[in-house]
């Protein structure tokens, strides 16, 4: 699992160097903690997709286990971010067009990490239809 964490890391830097911004998706648990914002009762359930991009502190710390640790803003709030391994459930990107999920980072039985994903074999899929540019 502890691969799984590392090749995470180094895919979510490839795509923000590469392309600008990228995105994580995040389990609730009690060991994850968003600042005084915290989890709606929505993301507990579905997750929470975080967005890092040329206006995000470019300062992470991730430590030796894999969990991250950060200040965001949201809105015109910064909170001190922190996300334990286990909740790293995949990193994705719009412009780059792809997606790495973690499986075995959730229970079959935790919730589905975006409204749009299908449970099916144990394993979760997320609609990237949600995140791409539409032409008006």
């Amino acid at each position: 699992m502890k691969k799984n964490v590392e090749y995470l890391q180094r895919l979510f830097y490839d795509i923000w160097n590469d392309f600008g911004s990228v995105y994580l998706l995040v389990g609730h648990s009690g060991r994850t903690s968003i600042g005084k914002r915290g989890f709606t009762e929505e993301e507990k359930k579905q997750g929470l997709v975080l967005v890092f991009n040329n206006k995000t502190n470019a300062k992470l710390d991730w430590d030796a286990e894999g969990n991250l640790a950060c200040v965001l803003a949201f809105g015109p709030r910064k909170e001190d971010v922190y996300i334990h391994h286990d909740d790293l459930l995949g990193v994705f990107s719009r412009e780059a067009g792809v997606q790495f999920l973690r499986t075995e980072a959730r229970s079959e039985s935790a919730p589905s990490p975006d409204k749009g994903a299908e449970a099916g074999a144990g394993k979760q899929v997320v609609s990237m239809s949600d995140f791409r540019k539409h032409k008006k």
